[in-house]
Order: C-alpha cells, then sequence, then structure tokens
C-alpha cells in the first residue's frame, strides 16, 4: 500500500490515502476491487466511528454505483483502446456531513438524470435498471453530478451519526 497526503481525487492514487477526517481509493474497472472497496469503506466508518445503520448505507451505496460502472460504464472500451479504467472514490467528513465522491472515466453518464423506474409497472412492462440507482438517490440528502473532461464526477453527502468514541 502506498500513502501519501493531500492528493485530490483525479491523480490516481494506488490505495488508500487516509489525511485528516477524508480518505481516498483507486480502483480498476474490475469486478474483483470489490472486496476493496468494501474493506476501505469499513476502514473509514469504523475509523470515523459511523454508527452501523450509516456504514450499512454507505457500503450500499458504494457497491451499486460501483457494480453500475463496471458493468456498464466501460462497455465497448477494450474495442476503442481503453481496455483498463479507472474509478475513485473519496469519503470525507465534515462535522456530521458524509461526503462521498465517486469518480470514473467511463463513458458519460449522468446517474442523477434518469427518471426513477415506475415501480408500479408489473415486471414484465418495466424497462431495465434504474433500480439501483432509485436506491441510491433514497439513501442521501444531496447529489450533484458533472463532467470534468473524460471523467464523470458524482458527489453524494448524508448526514449521518457517530457512535462515542470506544475507550
Amino acid at each position: 500500500m502506498t500513502a501519501g497526503y493531500d492528493n485530490p481525487i483525479g491523480q490516481n492514487p494506488s490505495f488508500c490515502i487516509i489525511a485528516g477526517m477524508g480518505a481516498w481509493l483507486s480502483l480498476r474497472n474490475d469486478s474483483s476491487d470489490v472486496v476493496r472497496l468494501t474493506e476501505f469503506a469499513s476502514e473509514f466508518t469504523s475509523r470515523h466511528n459511523l454508527a452501523d445503520e450509516d456504514s450499512a448505507r454507505l457500503q450500499i451505496i458504494l457497491d451499486e454505483l460501483f457494480t453500475n460502472v463496471v458493468k456498464y460504464g466501460y462497455e465497448g472500451a477494450a474495442a476503442e483502446g481503453h481496455p483498463e479504467g479507472r474509478i475513485e472514490v473519496a469519503l470525507s467528513l465534515e462535522a456530521d456531513r458524509l461526503i462521498i465522491e465517486f469518480v470514473d472515466d467511463g463513458r458519460p453518464f449522468n446517474p442523477l438524470a434518469s427518471p426513477p423506474p415506475d415501480l408500479d409497472l408489473p415486471m414484465e412492462e418495466r424497462t431495465i435498471g434504474g433500480v439501483g440507482i432509485a436506491i441510491v438517490r433514497t439513501l442521501v440528502d444531496e447529489a450533484g453530478y458533472r463532467r470534468d473532461g473524460n471523467r464523470n464526477r458524482l458527489t453524494l453527502g448524508r448526514t449521518v451519526l457517530r457512535q462515542p468514541a470506544m475507550r
């Protein structure tokens, strides 16, 4: 594991950097990296004494975002000469606000512009997709998206509870 400080997301860190109240992780667009992502989130929530409920929410959010970008964000990338993409995740706490920044160099996609799925339709009439993003949106208080050059940048925020530190 290589560590450093104050390296902004998007600068291709090799693993996890924990500085102050923030941490970041760089991943490949490979589904096996979900294990590293899960460990990263667990370490962050443990280090900052987040309530179990908030830890579980964070895991759901990150798993859904990561799975979607690996599955859909790089379709055809190998054929276009871009076989390995990068996904970067930054977590920080600002008082009682958890900030999640999820950045990838996959094809342009604004998940916030996708209409929510019509869950009242029978299964056979529904279009495929959108349920995971709808779940993520219910688990956060605020969300923003922008395209920076060739990178998607999704920023999410939610109020969290912190448990008293163990002695």
